[in-house]
C-alpha cells in the first residue's frame, strides 16, 4: 500500500516529449504530444499506486543556490526544445485538473522538495514512492518506508529500496551524496575528485565512511590516490554541498489528492485537442484523501 507518490514533473515532462512521436497540435497550433504522454502516465501512476496523497513536482525556473554556489552548475546542459517549454505550464494545469498537488520553488530544485517530503512522510511512519530516473534521489532511501521507481522503458519501471540499494552500492543510502561527490557528475557539471571512478568511490566510502573520515585518515590511502584526493580537496566538499538534497525544502503540509475537476479536465481537452484523454481523465478516480469524496 503506497501513502504518497511524488513524481519528478521535469524528468517525466521529457520522456513524455520524446516518446509521443505522433506530432499532436492543439487547435491554435501549439504542440501538445508531451501534454498527452504526460497525462496518460500521470494517470496509469496514480491510478496504479493507489496513493490517498501526490505531488508533481518541477523546477523553478529561476536560479537556485546551486548556482549561486558553483556558477558552472549544469551550465554544460543543452538547452530544451523550443516547442517543449511551453508544454510545461499545460502539464502543471492537467494535473491541477486531475487533483493532483502542483509544487515548485524558486531557490530549491525539484529533487530537494521531493527528499524533503518524502522523509517527512516516511518519519511519520507513512510508505513514499518516488517516480524519477535521477539517483540523487537515492539519498532518502533508509529513511523509513520509501521506494524509488526509475523508467525503463515506455511504461515499465525497475523499483529501487534501501536493500536493493545496499546490495548494489554496497554501503548505506546516507552515503550517496560522498559518492557523488567523489567521482563528479559530468550531467550536472559536478568537477569532483578527478581519476575517481565508481570502484574507487565505493571502495573509499566502504573501507571508512563519509569524506570527513576519508580525509581524516588520508595519510593511510595509498599513493597515487592520496594525491589526487589532497588534490582536489575543495572540490570534493563543494560538489558534495551541491549533490546534497536539502531536506529543509519548504513543501506544503497538505498532500492529499483533491477530488477532479471533471468539467474542467474536460475543457482542457477540447481546448487542447486531446481527445485521446477525455475519457481517461474522465474516468479517473483515485483515492482520495480528507479533501478528496
Amino acid at each position: 500500500m503506497t501513502d504518497l507518490i511524488l513524481i519528478d514533473g521535469h524528468a517525466l515532462a521529457y520522456r513524455a516529449y520524446f516518446g509521443v512521436k505522433t506530432r499532436l497540435l492543439s487547435p491554435e497550433g501549439t504542440l501538445v504530444n508531451g501534454v498527452y504522454g504526460f497525462g496518460r502516465t500521470l494517470l496509469g501512476l496514480i491510478d496504479g499506486s493507489g496513493a490517498q496523497e501526490a505531488a508533481v513536482v518541477f523546477d523553478s525556473p529561476g536560479p537556485t543556490f546551486r548556482r549561486s554556489l558553483y556558477p558552472a552548475y549544469k551550465a554544460n546542459r543543452p538547452l530544451p526544445p523550443d516547442d517543449f517549454i511551453p508544454q510545461l505550464p499545460l502539464m502543471a494545469d492537467l494535473s491541477r485538473c486531475l487533483g493532483i498537488k502542483v509544487l515548485s520553488e524558486s531557490t530549491f530544485e525539484a529533487d530537494d522538495l521531493i527528499a524533503a517530503a518524502a522523509v517527512r512522510e516516511a518519519e511519520r511512519g507513512k510508505s513514499v514512492v518516488i517516480v524519477t530516473p535521477d539517483k540523487d534521489l537515492f539519498q532518502t532511501l533508509g529513511e523509513g518506508d520509501i521506494t524509488i521507481m526509475r523508467p525503463t522503458g515506455r511504461d515499465t519501471f525497475a523499483r529501487m529500496n534501501a536493500s536493493v540499494f545496499r546490495r548494489s552500492f554496497g554501503f548505506e543510502p546516507g552515503y550517496m551524496a560522498e559518492y557523488q561527490a567523489l567521482m563528479g557528475d559530468r550531467t550536472d557539471n559536478i568537477p569532483g575528485v578527478s581519476g575517481i571512478g565508481p570502484v574507487t568511490a565505493k571502495g573509499l566510502i566502504r573501507r571508512f565512511g563519509d569524506l570527513e573520515s576519508i580525509y581524516g585518515k588520508i595519510q593511510s590511502v595509498k599513493l597515487p590516490l592520496r594525491t589526487r584526493l589532497e588534490r582536489d580537496r575543495e572540490k570534493a566538499f563543494m560538489s558534495r554541498d551541491l549533490t546534497r538534497l536539502r531536506l529543509d525544502a519548504p513543501v506544503p503540509e497538505d498532500l492529499f489528492l483533491d477530488e477532479p475537476d471533471r468539467e474542467g479536465s474536460a475543457c482542457f481537452c477540447e481546448r487542447n485537442g486531446l481527445k485521446g484523454l477525455a475519457n481517461p481523465c474522465r474516468a479517473f478516480s483515485p483515492c482520495a484523501g480528507p479533501g478528496g469524496p
